[in-house]
């Protein structure tokens, strides 16, 4: 490698590396709420303004009314509802700690009560009687119309509850309820020693499924251009999925890296459309929020006017669910909700992953322990490509075999690169060597890489389990700390094996190009640091295996070789 080269890689490093540790400030311990607009969700708290004067007792606006609050719970939730519009304040998730302090509290700082209705003129200030029982929760109101409005909470299985509208006319003439939106609430940040875990901020949003599945995140409320210059797109505070996908929506969820509130209407009905709200402040000039802001994002979806008949009633059914964002569970739900997982995006992910985490739970089944069941997985994904890894080491002999008469063809065409590469790929040809078949367990390795990657990166089952020094699976493996510079010890030990592997692997071919190699995992060490320590578990296992299997072939003599027969 020639001093400018090696110049221009130790600047890329250095980049990489200040960027990497100093390129984002440390999120705020506190996050300041911005005032709630109305676009979408008004506050359900909110006092109508005072009558005037000459006001007569029939436009006197109504009392406000005051909140009660009840509550459900069975063993892996408590569910606080209000009486103001019927609707979830907030769901405790009783099997999942925040921070090993207490438990996961979804919607906990909304703008909006979850399943809160807006478009119904005087949904907010109707005053509901309250029934329970130990399983239900029966709030009646009547609205300005005339209709009697019933909502009914039914607590489910594990974490879902049903949701029963029946709208009853009592009166002679029909009546039409406009368009309306029930919320959905806040994707809710995740939190780690008070502060939100910065970088959690891809999952954080809102995830929906038309005939396709779609995410909502941060990045979609900044205004975004075409390669830093062409503006495309201003910021936004708001926008509606028919800016997206004008298809109706199968269901629609508030979620963060590991959790999520997810509604779906009951039957054939889908949801119109959906609306996404963020309530960040942003940069005054740019419109950008910044980086270290914690994401405030809330969805509501919207429905479409319905007509309630003299003397009839018209019930309307909901499915929601409020928990951890486990595959099989979502799935079992229906209406392919597993797809809020998204592991299937340009290539099916779900192939691999899916019998992985099989294979993993299974493991942990015997085990107890996911760290261990991360060993075992790899050895077997390890067991599986073995075979696929001796055929690229046997290539890899007959390319160290051909090295010499290569050498010759370079010293002879030196002058001539043209000549070179025709000569050079007919001797390959003339000895049946494949330069590229050190290539195959690379490209194997590739899709179960990135499998594993959405399996590991926000899998809930490894949320809070440590090994040895790990304290969370699904974080890194911070042993110390200075001056905002984490010690990751299974990174660094990536990378270590990394190093040896190349090292212990013949160089064969251009020099300069294997010189240049030899910095890629310092490369991969800035981009892989902070990824989830049951990922870096995952290589350091794999990588061991790797060096075995490349000591093993570095001790068989080189392959005699013997040119193919010409065909006739």
């Amino acid at each position: 490698m020639d001093r400018i080269s090696r110049i221009g890689v130790f600047v890329c490093i250095a980049l990489l590396a200040y960027l990497f540790f100093y390129g984002t400030p440390p999120a705020p311990k506190v996050r300041p709420l911005p005032p709630v607009s109305p676009a979408l969700n008004t506050p359900a708290t909110s006092t109508p303004a005072a009558p005037s004067v000459a006001s007569t007792p029939a436009e006197t606006a109504p009392a406000p009314v005051n909140e009660q609050l009840s509550f459900l719970e069975n063993d892996t939730l408590k569910v606080t509802f209000t009486s103001l519009s019927a609707a979830i304040k907030e769901v405790e998730l009783k099997k999942h700690k925040e921070d090993k302090t207490g438990n996961v509290v979804l919607n906990e700082q909304a703008h909006s009560n979850i399943l809160q209705v807006s478009g119904w003129p005087d949904a907010a200030t109707i005053n509901f009687q309250l029934k329970q029982t130990p399983d239900t929760l029966v709030y009646t109101g009547t609205m300005e119309n005339g209709v009697k409005w019933e909502r009914i909470y039914t607590l489910g299985k594990d974490y879902t509850l049903t949701v029963k509208d029946s709208l009853t006319n009592p009166g002679t003439a029909d009546v039409m309820l406009p368009a309306y939106g029930l919320s959905v609430g806040r994707a809710e940040p995740l939190r780690v020693a008070g502060h939100y875990q910065q970088n959690s901020n891809m999952y954080l949003g809102s995830g929906w499924l038309t005939s396709k599945f779609h995410l909502t995140t941060i990045s979609d409320f900044n205004p975004s251009s075409f390669l830093w210059v062409v503006k495309t797109r201003e910021p936004r505070a708001a926008f509606s999925s028919k800016d997206i996908d004008e298809a109706p929506l199968k269901w629609l969820g508030a979620e963060n890296q590991f959790f999520t509130v997810l509604l779906t209407p009951s039957g054939d009905r889908t949801i119109q459309h959906a609306e996404f709200q963020c309530f960040n402040q942003r940069d005054p000039s740019s419109g950008v929020i910044p980086a270290q802001a914690e994401p405030d994002i809330e969805a509501t979806a919207y429905f479409p006017e319905f007509k309630v008949a003299a003397g009839q009633t018209v019930d309307l059914g909901y499915l929601l669910y409020a928990g951890p964002k486990e595959y099989g569970r979502l799935n079992a739900l229906g209406d392919h909700q597993g797809e809020l997982m998204y592991y299937d995006g340009v290539i099916p992910f779900s192939v691999l992953i899916v019998p992985m985490l099989a294979v993993l739970h299974f493991f942990h089944s015997v085990v107890g322990n996911y760290g261990v069941a991360i060993i075992l997985l790899t050895l077997c994904i390890k067991a599986i490509t073995w075979p696929l890894q001796s055929i690229a080491n046997h290539s890899g002999k007959k390319m160290q075999a051909v090295a010499p008469k290569i050498k010759e063809l370079q010293a002879k065409y030196k002058e001539q690169p043209e000549k070179l590469n025709t000569e050079t790929f007919a001797l390959y040809k003339e000895y049946g060597v494949n330069p590229f078949g050190g290539c195959l367990p690379a490209l194997i390795q590739m899709p179960v890489f990135f499998s594993l990657y959405f399996m590991l990166q926000n899998a809930v089952e490894l949320r809070g389990q440590t090994f040895l020094w790990v304290h969370d699976l699904t974080q890194s493996d911070t042993v110390a700390t200075w001056n905002h510079l984490a010690l990751n010890p299974l990174p660094l030990m990536v990378t270590g094996l990394t190093m040896v592997m190349m090292r212990m692997t013949p160089q064969i071919g251009d020099p300069q190009q294997a010189k240049i190699a030899q910095f890629m995992p310092l490369v991969f060490l800035f981009i892989f640091y902070n990824f989830a320590a049951a990922l870096s578990l995952y290589y350091v296992i794999n990588n061991c295996v790797s060096i075995i299997q490349i000591y093993r072939n570095l001790r068989k003599p080189l392959p005699e070789l013997k040119r193919k027969p010409k065909k006739a």
